[in-house]
């Protein structure tokens, strides 16, 4: 070990803060290998993190740990891309509670930016009245507030489509009321909403 390496150790152990801030300093940086920098992230595939609440992202972390939302294998977008494709179960299976927390609350405090993607104006408008009648109540002020469910309003759509896909088939676990809705949704309803979600870029 070199001199550096023996200060920054004995460091560490004299101020435990500085070793758990390292820990957590790499941690954001393997999440934003794949949801971009700060959270923000600019592949439709992959949802942005930044803003959600804290309570949400720790409860996604933990479903994933248990297998409750569908694990699907995806390349990094960042850093060292010839790395082999990893799935959320597999790294949220690499975390303790006290990692889960300081991500949630790490993420929660940066800024949501939402995504710039093209929508139909008349298909927007009347994704607004479903939200409105559906979905307001746990995604409220038009999907744009992070506190019962996520922040929706200027999500990536093709993520949400994703996503919604594994509800009906009990893949992805959510509130019963959800699941519910979820089911109930023809592919029309689908896309009203994501014209809805898409139309909220600002």
């Amino acid at each position: 070990m070199t001199a550096a390496g023996r200060f920054i150790f004995i460091l560490a152990i004299l101020v435990p803060g500085l070793a758990a801030a390292a820990n957590v300093d790499k941690l954001v940086a393997e999440c934003d290998s794949c949801h971009g920098q700060n959270g923000v992230s600019s592949h439709p595939d992959m949802p942005i993190i930044a803003g959600q609440s804290p309570n949400y992202i720790a409860k996604q972390l933990r479903a994933f740990q248990r297998w409750d939302r569908p694990c699907v294998k995806t390349k990094y977008r960042s850093g060292d891309i010839s790395r082999p494709k990893t799935d959320m179960c597999q790294v949220a299976g690499t975390l303790s509670s006290e990692d889960i927390q300081a991500l949630s609350n790490h993420y929660s405090t940066l800024p949501f930016k939402p995504a710039q993607q093209p929508f139909d104006e008349t298909l927007a408008m009347e994704g607004a009245a479903l939200h409105e009648q559906y979905c307001e109540t746990c995604h409220a002020n038009g999907g744009k507030t992070a506190g019962r469910g996520p922040r929706l309003a200027g999500q990536w759509t093709q993520y949400l489509e994703a996503t919604l896909k594994f509800v009906p088939t009990g893949e992805h676990l959510v509130p019963p009321k959800m699941e519910r809705t979820v089911t109930d949704f023809n592919p029309a309803d689908i896309d009203r909403l994501m014209n809805f979600y898409a139309s909220q870029q600002d």
